[in-house]
This record gives C-alpha cells, sequence and structure tokens, in this order.
C-alpha cells in the first residue's frame, strides 16, 4: 500500500485557512439582548440578524450584535417559533439592549436536527434524509439496548447487533462497521474493531436520536459510509428532574418444544435512574443502569469451586449471574458536568464521564435446529468480562461577533476480557477542533463550519496477532472538513463540503479526499425537494486487518493487505407536509442509490495451509475488497402527530415506512482469492440477481401511540424479507457431513420471516409515577435473521417509573 505523508499539507492548511477567514469586522455600536419564548424559557441557538451582519443566543438565551450607527431592523428567529422583527436605531458609540419573546408558531415540519450540517436546521430544509426517533418511544418501549429501538426506523435493520442502513453493509464477524455511532457528536465505536456497545449507550438522557442516511464521511469520517446514528442526549433546564424506572420480564418458552431442555422460567431485571438540574452556574446531570438478563437460551454447564457440576436448570433466578447462553449482566454509571455561567460571557465548558462493566455469554451458531437450537454449538460460545469507559472534557467559545469554536475530546477504554484465551483490549484518544459562523462574510443565514479532527488507537489483543507478534497495533487518523450551508433567495438552500482523511495503521497508510454537495428547494408552503451527492470513504480496522481466532470449527484469517473502500452516494427525494384535520406531519419519498469501489466483505474460502480438521483444512473467514457493488432502492416514510380533546389532552405518534434496496455485486466473476480461485458466484447460496449477501431487499416499519391523560397505548410492527443470499459454505459443511446444524431442514421450513408484532400499555397511578405493560414478540414467532442464529421469543415486561420535577 502507498505511503504518503503523515501530514497531507496542502488540504489540511486550505481548511485551517477558512477558520480565520470566518468573519472580520471593525468595533462599533453595540445590541444585546436575551431571547425568551411565550412560556419564559430561555431560548438556546435563537438566529438574530440585521440583514447584513448576525448572532445565536448563548446557553443562557443572550446575544450581542455590533452594528453601524443608524436605524436597522433586527430579526430572530427559531425553529417552532415565530420569527420576530425590531427596529433600532443606533447613535455612535452607543450600547442598546433590545429583548424578544417569540410565540409559538403551528408549522408542519418543525422539528430541529444537528446531524445533517453539525447546525440547528428545521428538518424540511435539510439536504439528506434523516429520520428523528423520540425519546418517548425507546422509554415507553422497556428498551434496554439501543439496537432494538432503532429496528422502528425506516430502512434500518440488524444483523447480529451490527447496523445496516438501506442495505449498505452485510454480516463482517463484528468488526468495521459502514455506521458511524455517536452521542453528542462524538463517534462510540471501538477503536480495533470499529464495533458499537449498544448496551452502553444512556438511554436514560435522550433528547432525541437522528439517524442520517447515504454517505456521511465528509462532515463524520471514514465509518459514516452508509449513514450515521447520532444520540443526542439532554441539559437541565431551570427545573430539576428525577427519574427512576424498574422493569422485570419474563421470556416466554419458544414454539419448539423439543428445543427447550429447562424448566424455570427465564427472566429479565433492569433498573435505570437519572437526575438532572441547574446548580448555580452548574448543569448536572447523574445517570445510570442496572441489567440482569437471562437471555432468551438454554442453560450451560458450570463448576463451583470444587470443580463440582452444577445444575443451572434448576437453581433460581439470580439476576447477575451469567449462567445461560445469550445471559448478560452490567452496570452502568454517568456524569455530565458543564459551566454555563462563567467570567468570560460565552464560554462553556464542562466534562462528561460514562463507565460500564459486565460479563455476557454469547453465541455465534445454534447446537441444532431440531434438538439445540437455544443451546450453543460445541466451541461457539464466548464468554466476556466487559469494562468500558470514556471521558469527554470540552470547552465552547461564543464570540460577540457570533463564530462558535468548540474543542471536544474523547478518551475511551475497553477491556474485553473472553474465556477463549483471546480477549482485546484498546484506547481511543480523539479530537476535535470546530468553528462555525452563522452570517459568515456579511450574508444572512450563511453557515460556515470547519474543523480538524485527530484520533490515536493502541490496541492489544491475542486476537490480533496478524499485525504483530505481540499482538499490538496501533492507527492514526487526521482529517480536516469544511462544510457550506447557504439559503439562496427565500426557497433554495444549498450545501457543499470537503474532508480530507489520512490513516495509517502501523505501517501502512493512505489518505483521500471527498465531497458532498446537496440543495433543497421548497416548492410550495409545505413541499420541499432535495438532492444530495456524497463520497464515501472508510480505511479498514484493525480487527479487519489482522484478526486470527476461531470459534469451534469456524476459523478466521487476517488479511494485511485490505485495501479502503469507497462509495458515491446519490439521492432524489421529496418531502410533503400533510395536515389532515389534527394530524400534522409529513410525507417522505426518496430514491437513491450507492456505489461502492473496493468493497469490502467478510467472505468465507482456503486462507491457510490445511492441518487437517483442526483447522478445518485452512477453510475460514477473511475480508477481502470484492470489487465493486451497487444499492439501488427507494424509500417512502410518514411521520407525524394529530392532537384533540380538551387542550389538545389526547395526540396519536406516528413513525412507519417501507423501503425497497436491490443490493448487487458488479463483479461477479472478479477473483479475489489467494491463490484459490475465489468470486462472489463461486461463495454465495443464492446468486439470483447477483443479491450481496445477508441483505434484505424488503423493510416495512410501523410504530403508533396514543397518548391520553389516564396513560398511554402502543403498538409496533417489523418485517424484513429473508436473507436470500449468505455464505454458501454453510450449507456445504452439512452437505459433506463436517457439521450436523440442521440449516438445511431449516431454510426448507422457512422460506419466508413472519411480521413482529409489539405491544404496550401504560396508567399514570398520579402526577408522579406510572405503570406499564411491554409486549415484544406478541404472537411468540419463532425465526432466524442471520442464519445459525435464533431471535428472542416473547418477552413480556411490567415497568414502574416515577418522575417528578
Amino acid at each position: 500500500m502507498q505511503k504518503l505523508n503523515p501530514i497531507p499539507s496542502v488540504s489540511i492548511l486550505l481548511i485551517l485557512t477558512c477558520f480565520f477567514l470566518l468573519s472580520f469586522g471593525a468595533r462599533a455600536q453595540t445590541v444585546t439582548g436575551s431571547i425568551t419564548s411565550s412560556n419564559k424559557q430561555t431560548v438556546i441557538g435563537a438566529y438574530i440578524t440585521s440583514g447584513t451582519k448576525g448572532a445565536s443566543s448563548d446557553i443562557d438565551g443572550k446575544y450581542t450584535l455590533e452594528l453601524p450607527s443608524g436605524t436597522h431592523e433586527i430579526t430572530c428567529s427559531f425553529i417552532g417559533l415565530k420569527t420576530t422583527t425590531k427596529t433600532i436605531t443606533l447613535a455612535p458609540g452607543e450600547m442598546a439592549t433590545l429583548n424578544f419573546n417569540l410565540d409559538s408558531e403551528a408549522r408542519l415540519l418543525d422539528m430541529a436536527v444537528v446531524s445533517a450540517g453539525r447546525f440547528e436546521q428545521s428538518i424540511a430544509e435539510v439536504t439528506v434524509s434523516i429520520e428523528i426517533l423520540q425519546p418517548a418511544l425507546v422509554e415507553n418501549k422497556a428498551t434496554t439496548s439501543l439496537e432494538s429501538a432503532l429496528e422502528q426506523v425506516p430502512g434500518v435493520s440488524m444483523v447480529d447487533g451490527e447496523p445496516q442502513i438501506r442495505s449498505g453493509s452485510g454480516f463482517s464477524y463484528g468488526a468495521g462497521s459502514r455506521v458511524m455511532v455517536m452521542v453528542d457528536d462524538l463517534p462510540v465505536l471501538s477503536g480495533d474493531a470499529g464495533r458499537p456497545t449498544w448496551g452502553f449507550l444512556p438511554l436514560e438522557n435522550l433528547e432525541q436520536i437522528e439517524v442520517v442516511k447515504g454517505a456521511s464521511s465528509v462532515l463524520y469520517g471514514s465509518a459514516a459510509l452508509s449513514g450515521v446514528i447520532n444520540i443526542r442526549t439532554r441539559f437541565p433546564d431551570a427545573r430539576p428532574l428525577t427519574r427512576f424506572s424498574v422493569q422485570q420480564g419474563v421470556y416466554s418458552n419458544p414454539r419448539s418444544t423439543s428445543s427447550v431442555y429447562w424448566d424455570i422460567p427465564l427472566q429479565q431485571t433492569n433498573i435505570r435512574f437519572l437526575h438532572s438540574r441547574q446548580l448555580g452556574g452548574w448543569d448536572i446531570v447523574i445517570g445510570g443502569n442496572l441489567l440482569g438478563d437471562d437471555g432468551y437460551k438454554g442453560p450451560t454447564v458450570m463448576l463451583d469451586s470444587l470443580e463440582t457440576p452444577i445444575d443451572t436448570n434448576t437453581t433460581g433466578y439470580n439476576p447477575f449471574s451469567v449462567d445461560r447462553y445469550g445471559a448478560n449482566s452490567q452496570a452502568r454509571f454517568n456524569i455530565n458536568l458543564r459551566r454555563r455561567d462563567s467570567a468570560i460571557p460565552g464560554l462553556t465548558y464542562g466534562v462528561s464521564t460514562n463507565w460500564q462493566k459486565g460479563e455476557s455469554l454469547n453465541t455465534l451458531i445454534w447446537e441444532h435446529s431440531a434438538t439445540g437450537l437455544y443451546s450453543s454449538y460445541a466451541g461457539a460460545a464466548t464468554r466476556t468480562k466487559q469494562l468500558v469507559g470514556t471521558v469527554d472534557p470540552f470547552v465552547e467559545y461564543l464570540s460577540p461577533s457570533g463564530v462558535r469554536t468548540s474543542f471536544r475530546n474523547r478518551w475511551q477504554h475497553l477491556v474485553n476480557d473472553n474465556s477463549n484465551g483471546q480477549g482485546n483490549n484498546s484506547d481511543v484518544f480523539y479530537s476535535e477542533l470546530q468553528t462555525q459562523k452563522l452570517g459568515a462574510w456579511g450574508m444572512e443565514k450563511m453557515a460556515l463550519t470547519g474543523g480538524v479532527v485527530h484520533q490515536y488507537t493502541k490496541g492489544e489483543a491475542q486476537l490480533y496477532t496478524g499485525g504483530s507478534e505481540d499482538g499490538i497495533n496501533t492507527a492514526r487518523n487526521i482529517a480536516g472538513y469544511l462544510q457550506l450551508d447557504q439559503p439562496i433567495g427565500e426557497h433554495l438552500n444549498v450545501s457543499a463540503g470537503m474532508r480530507y482523511e489520512y490513516f495509517a495503521i502501523n505501517d501502512d497508510s493512505e489518505g483521500k479526499p471527498v465531497f458532498r454537495a446537496g440543495a433543497n428547494y421548497q416548492v410550495a408552503e409545505e413541499t420541499y425537494i432535495r438532492s444530495s451527492f456524497g463520497q464515501g470513504f472508510r480505511f479498514p480496522t484493525i480487527a479487519e486487518k489482522y484478526i486470527r481466532t476461531g470459534l469451534g470449527d469456524l476459523q478466521v484469517y487476517p488479511n494485511q493487505n485490505l485495501k479502503p473502500e469507497s462509495s458515491t452516494s446519490l439521492e432524489l427525494a421529496v418531502k410533503q407536509g400533510i395536515k389532515l384535520g389534527g394530524f400534522l406531519g409529513y410525507l417522505d419519498v426518496a430514491i437513491f442509490q450507492q456505489r461502492y469501489t473496493d468493497f469490502i466483505e467478510f467472505t468465507f474460502g482456503t486462507w491457510a495451509e490445511s492441518e487437517g480438521i483442526d483447522n478445518l483444512f485452512g477453510l475460514g473467514f477473511r475480508s477481502l475488497n470484492t470489487g465493486e457493488s451497487q444499492v439501488r432502492g427507494v424509500e417512502v416514510s410518514l411521520m407525524g402527530q394529530a392532537k384533540w380533546g380538551s387542550n389538545d389532552q389526547h395526540s396519536l405518534d406516528l413513525l412507519t415506512g417501507y423501503t425497497y434496496t436491490n443490493p448487487i455485486s458488479l463483479t461477479p466473476d472478479y477473483n479475489y482469492g489467494d491463490g484459490v480461485t475465489t468470486t462472489y458466484l463461486g461463495t454465495s447460496y443464492d446468486t439470483t440477481g447477483h443479491i450481496l449477501k445477508y441483505r434484505s431487499p424488503h423493510l416495512v416499519r410501523f410504530d403508533a401511540q396514543w397518548t391520553h391523560p389516564k396513560g398511554f397505548f402502543g403498538v409496533s410492527a417489523r418485517y424484513q424479507s429473508v436473507l436470500q443470499n449468505f455464505d454458501k459454505a454453510f450449507v456445504t459443511f452439512e452437505n459433506l457431513e463436517f457439521v450436523d446444524w440442521g440449516l438445511n431442514d431449516w431454510l426448507e421450513d422457512h422460506p419466508t420471516l413472519p411480521w413482529i408484532i409489539d405491544l404496550r400499555v401504560g396508567f399514570n397511578l398520579n402526577e408522579v409515577s406510572k405503570i406499564s405493560l411491554v409486549v415484544s414478540n406478541l404472537l411468540n414467532e419463532e425465526y432466524s435473521i442471520r442464519p445459525l442464529a435464533i431471535e428472542s421469543p416473547r418477552l413480556v415486561n411490567l415497568v414502574y417509573t416515577y418522575e417528578f420535577e
């Protein structure tokens, strides 16, 4: 691989130069003031402009404008509030005060998002596809891990905990995500494998979850090849908030009684707490979670201190014991501190930290579809004791001229102690300096955003001996980016951006620029047409290049010659506001295409010298560049809310969508083997239409919740078509009688996947507490998304929540 200069000076310096060109102006007359809403709440991030100069309200709702003497019309605007204009006349040297109180505005599309352009925008005006998941949906579904909530988002699916957006990725054995997962704009993917730890994310303190679809590498870097999942957390307002919830769940016995070899019910216990308040000039948030989950699979054999077998089938329920396949026990605690009122006006700073310790017993392959569906194939289970934590110091300054500069940092520490002697640990040091100017260069409402990123990872693992004999590997990422968002006239918004990425893992390095552009045109009062173009560039992770491991008979081999993959995405869409009686919402229709070069897939083949059955004759899995591929499709989604009754006491929230994708290999005959002919055609179970492996062409998502004075009632439904194609080796092993998983029988008996329906109902006991019943997989369907991995049967949870302000 080509070695490049570790500091790509031309591109980085070009972006850095733009930092200092954001805005300059002479000292002038000063206008200051505060922005509040009609309910007397401080408005943070309101835009104040004279037409030539602009500023944003800070964390205390205050702003400063420096203007020449004379008469000016000052306009204040904020998403969801009515725009207000006032006139002021300034004498030379005058310092004037001008406050704004903004009334509510009933618009169809007034939700605010940050992830599309790294500044707050109306969802109607962004140039990319984006979905919003509200915290009520996550809380009311008794979610213990974020991936189960994300499955309700149109276009999003999960394969063994690996996120897919519009069929952009398949199954990769837990390494190399094409979806960037972030918390408050900071990445949470592991530094060595590029995989999220879903249970680690702070669900108790959500503001909203934003899902950006399509290549987003310009703003979010390498892993955002197919999109971004950004979890935005909530800081306190003037009212202290305390919330405590406890839930107890019971799994139903699965339909296949022949696979049930336990007598006692499998259970789940989850406790979650949150306290947030303002104290002096500080914002303080404290939260945590305690989870004990039997999982839904059978018990394993355990030994006591005298090496005597314990019959875990008859032992009582202990939420903190991990003695069954799929069991999980974890404890998490987090603190967020932010200083709002500092001695320097416009300066805020703080630190957040989140730590979790847990133990789990995960399985990759079932024992047998008829007799051991809920047990593990020999050697295919791994017990992991995990410690993961982050420390995130930050500082932000909003200057009187409206330039916002932030410096965010993260130390992420991860230790996986695996029972098979193949654990791993990594430390990630991430820093990002970002500068943003609203109203840059005297152009009203122009947003100019630039930043530089540095990330250093050190990973140590017995798993990664493919990179060095001692298993120690390092990775470095340096990037600079610049994005411009500019309204043209009253109806057109355009955006354009570039980023230069430089990567190095050990002695291999490569760099590349990527670009994006988009436009959003308002053709009618609530009708918006948008188009976007984006490039992506993803460098392989340490795990993809250097992993060497095995689970039972399955072997995984390194590929030190693995090259980066790149993509280009195109989208054309229309967003239509809808008002039907009391229902306000939007209908979004998008057609899209994403094309990949040097596409990385986790592929089965012959990658080592045969040592007989001990290493399965050299056969195994390996990450490979498989040529070119393409995903085309169409997506229709509907999101909105209806209100009725006295004082709008009743509401109905709706989120639904259908996604069709056609993910295909464009080079099915391309030989990507190492000495042995290996192609898409030769490794695929079903090559009809050249469909890529581990993809579902059809996805349907539906969620509706009726909220009323006495509680709520909600229903969720989701469907995805069966994986047409996967690695042919799984079936070949059975045909050659190397293994007996019952896979052929399962595929014959289950040609389709079922609809999965969830139900939830809650009752308000009084003003501060409620109780709810949540049923997941109401019909107790028995199904497998990825071959050889069974999904959960029915789970019934009883939840008590106590909340007061």
